[in-house]
C-alpha cells in the first residue's frame, strides 16, 4: 500500500479553504476500516532543566489551535478494497480563531501540556467568554519553540497487528489581525510618526582652526592626546556630536509586502550650518538595515526566550556618497541618509508577522547601522533601532465578521464599504 498527499497550496490564510487530494495505491485486496484526513495545528514551548546530579527533565507546554478530522471512506468498516488507485478529494476551512480557549484567559495558571507528560488545561469555551484569540502563524524559532500546522492522511486497517499507514504535509498559515473596525483599530494613517533619537560623539581631523573658532555652539576640541596634537600640528582635532534620527510612519507598523515607512537622518549638534561649512566634509560610507526578531514563551508561567534572529533587509558597503545639509528652520545641519541608497524598501512575504497567544509571542525591531567618514578619514558606524510592528496584511473585523485587506495609508471610516 502506498499513500500520497497533495495540497493545492501549502500557503493558506485564515478564513480560506485548504484543499487537496489523498491518493491510495493498492497492489492486492486490502481490508480497510477508515480513510481519514486531519488538519491539526499546535504551538509548543519546551524547557529542559538539569539538577545537581546531572539528571535532566523536560517540561512541555502545548496548545492545540485547530484539530479537524474528516472521513473520506464511505463504506462500512472492514470493507475489502480491490487493487488499484483511489483518488479522494478533501477541503478544510481554515479557522480565524484558535480553538485553545485557555489562551484567551490572561489569568490561566493551569499547565497546558503534552499527552502523557502531565495535566492538560481544561477550560471551556464558556470560561473564555467573548474573548477570542486569533490563529497564530506558522512559526519555528527552534526545536523547543514553534507553531506547526499539518495535514495528515491516514488509512486504518483492522486487526491488532495491521499497522495504520499515514503521511503528512506541512502547511504555512497566514494569520489575520482581529479587532473591531468601528473602534478605530483599523486606522493606519501615514501622518502618525514616531522618531527614535540616538546620540553619539565622533572625533574628526580638519585643517587648522583659529582659536577664536572654539566658542559655545561650535565644534568642540577633542580631549586627551589629540588635543595636544592640535597645538603642535597643522591640523585641528574636534569632536563631532551627532544625533541620529530614525523616523517611522504609520504608527511604526507595516504589512507583509508593504513598503517600510522609514526615513533616516543625522544632524550635527552645532548652533548653525556655518559652524561646519568648509570645515567638515561628510560622506556616507555604508548602510545596513536589519530586522531583529525575538521569540519568547511560557512553560508553566516561567518565561523562556529563543535566540534573536537577524534578517538583513539591505546592506550597502563601500559607499562614497557626499552628504549635503538640508534646509532647516533652526539652521542646525541635518542630513538625510535613506534616499541616498534606496527609494523604497519592502517587507518580504516570507517574514513571520507579530503574534501573541499568551504562551508565546513574537516581536520585531528595525535597526540601522550607518557608516560615516569626516574629511575622508576612517569610517565610523553608529547604530539605532526601534520597535516595529509587522502585521499579516489581513484584518478580521468583529463587527462585520469578514476578512479585510489592510490599507497602509488610508483611514477606514466605514467598514461596510469594504463588505461588497
Amino acid at each position: 500500500m502506498q499513500v500520497s498527499l497533495f495540497l493545492d497550496n501549502q500557503v493558506v490564510s485564515v478564513g480560506s479553504p485548504l484543499a487537496g487530494i489523498v491518493c491510495i495505491t493498492l497492489t492486492e485486496p486490502t481490508r480497510v476500516d477508515d480513510i481519514s484526513v486531519r488538519f491539526r495545528g499546535v504551538s509548543v514551548t519546551a524547557q529542559t532543566t538539569h539538577d545537581s546530579k546531572g539528571n535532566s527533565s523536560r517540561t512541555v507546554e502545548e496548545h492545540t489551535h485547530v484539530d479537524i478530522i474528516t472521513s473520506l471512506f464511505d463504506s462500512p468498516r472492514g470493507t475489502i478494497v480491490l487493487p488499484g488507485e483511489q483518488i479522494l478529494l478533501f477541503t478544510f476551512q481554515v479557522p480565524v480563531f484558535s480553538e485553545c480557549t485557555c489562551l484567551a484567559l490572561a489569568d490561566c495558571e493551569q499547565p497546558c501540556r503534552n499527552g502523557s507528560s502531565g495535566r492538560a488545561c481544561q477550560h471551556s469555551a464558556e470560561d473564555a467568554g467573548l474573548v477570542k484569540t486569533g490563529l497564530p502563524p506558522t512559526f519555528h524559532a527552534n526545536d523547543d519553540m514553534y507553531v506547526d500546522y499539518r495535514v495528515i492522511a491516514t488509512v486504518n486497517r483492522p486487526g491488532i497487528f495491521k499497522a495504520k499507514k499515514s503521511v503528512s504535509s506541512a502547511v504555512t498559515v497566514i494569520p489575520a489581525w482581529v479587532g473591531r473596525a468601528s473602534d478605530k483599530l483599523y486606522v493606519r494613517n501615514s501622518e502618525n510618526i514616531v522618531t527614535e533619537y540616538k546620540d553619539v560623539i565622533f572625533s574628526a581631523r580638519c585643517d587648522k582652526l583659529p582659536e577664536e573658532y572654539f566658542v559655545p555652539g561650535a565644534l568642540p576640541k577633542v580631549s586627551g592626546l589629540k588635543r595636544l596634537f592640535s597645538f603642535s600640528s597643522r591640523y585641528s582635532y574636534v569632536d563631532v556630536p551627532l544625533k541620529a534620527e530614525m523616523v517611522l510612519h504609520n504608527n511604526c507598523e507595516a504589512s507583509l509586502g508593504d513598503q517600510i515607512p522609514l526615513e533616516l537622518y543625522i544632524s550635527i549638534q552645532v548652533d548653525d550650518i556655518s559652524r561646519i561649512t568648509g570645515i567638515l566634509n561628510i560622506k556616507l560610507t555604508s548602510l545596513k538595515l536589519v530586522l531583529e526578531s525575538t521569540a519568547s514563551g511560557y512553560v508553566w508561567q516561567h518565561r523562556v526566550s529563543a535566540r534573536d534572529k537577524i534578517t538583513i533587509l539591505l546592506q550597502q558597503n563601500d559607499l562614497d556618497v557626499p552628504l549635503a545639509p538640508e534646509e532647516s528652520e533652526n539652521h542646525v545641519p541635518r542630513f538625510r541618509i535613506d534616499d541616498k541608497v534606496f527609494k523604497s524598501l519592502e517587507l518580504g512575504q516570507d517574514i513571520v508577522p507579530d503574534f501573541d497567544v499568551m504562551s508565546m509571542e513574537y516581536r520585531h525591531q528595525i535597526g540601522a547601522v550607518i557608516g560615516l567618514s569626516f574629511n575622508d578619514g576612517d569610517s565610523r558606524t553608529l547604530r539605532t533601532s526601534h520597535a516595529f510592528i509587522i502585521n499579516p496584511g489581513i484584518f478580521y473585523d468583529l463587527d462585520t465578521q469578514i476578512l479585510l485587506p489592510l490599507r497602509p495609508t488610508e483611514v477606514m471610516k466605514n467598514p461596510e464599504e469594504y463588505s461588497h
